[in-house]
């Protein structure tokens, strides 16, 4: 795999619930439902009311916010309950619910989910060094040192290795500070948040080497195993792949006059952003990963635990292994956001209510005004919000 990420590739744009919380009560089919009794009959059917008249109002206000959006949109949205579809909304010349697209950082939840499959099969250790998988270093392995004893031999920059200290959890979650072979790293590993794709493209090249596959075929094997057809990993101009793949939606990019993207997908790319999906496939994603068919629990945990705060659009927002966290007002929050030449992609995931939107666009909007770019974004995230907040408070 090539080190390098291409020049397009930009930076990420990236409870204590009652006896009755949402969680159990959804869980509950209809004969559970038919057997309480009495004032917990009133208070499970008054609950249930209660959040479908917010899901319904989530719904209307979605498409209402795309409808009346200043900003060009095109794309597709899916809403899902329990999995269930509440909403899909596809929009933009030749889009249907079967179109694809480049994820973008969406993909990284993909390549953190197959590093945590390989942590669960003994492969990885992620407490090791990044060296160790990639190289094998025989000083290291020899004397059976981990990361923190490896920590204390960095006074030499050797143009042949990445900081000793590099692990890869650090590389999960921005943490690591890794700079290309012959540079020196860009700061003390494991002591700052700093977003990095060139961090996920090395995990990709770690999954390389411990599975003995290209990553592209880990993914194809991943997307067959848990059936989800849509997603794959492709490689040349969007306009080659758009002629093998002709459900790939061709990326568009907005400038001075909005025209086709000039993205190439390669392999360093992969992992960090170069993946294809379509939306019914990332929701499958989504609803399996959060019902732990994917990973072990312990692996779920490191997954969706906030292991280091970070600087983002939405305030006091933290990472865990290829996803943002957020607990603000109470409302648990697993997201993560997306921005390429001619793609753009937004996840939210809500684990007290199931609930879950996938985004994804063949349309990037001008940079130069960041704000206007993530406004739909920003506006649909607090639409759901401001809604299973009341939900929250209406059952309290």
């Amino acid at each position: 795999m090539r080190l390098s990420v291409i020049s397009t590739l930009l930076t990420g744009l990236l409870l204590f619930p009652s006896a009755y919380s949402y969680g159990l009560l959804f869980e509950a089919d209809s004969g559970q439902a038919r057997g309480l009794q009495g004032g917990n009959s009133v208070v499970f059917e008054s609950q249930i009311a209660s959040f479908a008249s917010k899901t319904a109002e989530i719904k209307s206000l979605i498409q209402a916010a795309i409808k009346d959006s200043p900003q060009p949109f095109s794309g597709s949205v899916i809403l899902l309950e329990r999995g269930k579809p509440l909403l899909e909304l596809q929009k933009g010349e030749g889009i249907n619910q079967d179109s694809r697209f480049v994820m973008a950082s969406l993909s990284k939840q993909i390549t953190a989910t197959l590093v945590l499959q390989a942590l669960d099969t003994g492969k990885l250790d992620l407490n090791q060094t990044l060296n160790h998988y990639l190289f094998g270093d025989l000083d290291v392995e020899a004397r059976g040192l981990k990361a923190t004893e490896a920590a204390t031999n960095t006074s030499v920059l050797n143009p042949s290795r990445y900081d000793a200290r590099i692990t890869l959890h650090q590389l999960l979650t921005h943490t690591s500070g890794v700079d290309k072979l012959g540079k020196a790293n860009r700061f003390e590993p494991g002591s700052q948040f700093e977003y990095s794709n060139f961090g996920y493209s090395l995990l990709g090249q770690v999954l390389e080497k411990v599975n003995h596959q290209s990553f592209a075929e880990q993914v194809a094997q991943f997307a067959t195993r848990y059936q989800l057809n849509g997603l794959s990993a492709e490689l040349g101009s969007i306009a080659a792949i758009h002629a093998k793949v002709p459900s790939l939606a061709v990326g568009l990019q907005e400038s001075e006059v909005i025209a086709p993207s000039d993205l190439v997908l390669d392999e360093a790319l992969l992992p960090a952003g170069g993946l294809i999906i379509s939306a019914p496939a990332y929701a499958a994603f989504l609803q399996q990963l959060h019902a732990d068919k994917l990973l072990s629990a312990e692996s779920y945990e490191r997954m969706t635990t906030a292991h280091t705060e970070i600087q983002f659009l939405w305030p006091n927002m933290h990472y865990g292994y290829g996803l943002r966290i957020n607990k603000d007002d109470g409302l648990v929050e697993y997201s993560h956001t997306g921005y390429l030449t001619g793609y753009m992609s937004m996840t939210l995931h809500y684990p007290e209510f199931n609930l879950d939107l996938v985004m994804l666009e063949n349309l990037s909007l001008n940079l130069n005004d960041r704000a206007r770019v993530f406004e739909l974004h920003n506006q649909i995230r607090q639409i759901i919000r401001s809604q299973l907040l009341l939900a929250k408070a209406s059952n309290a």
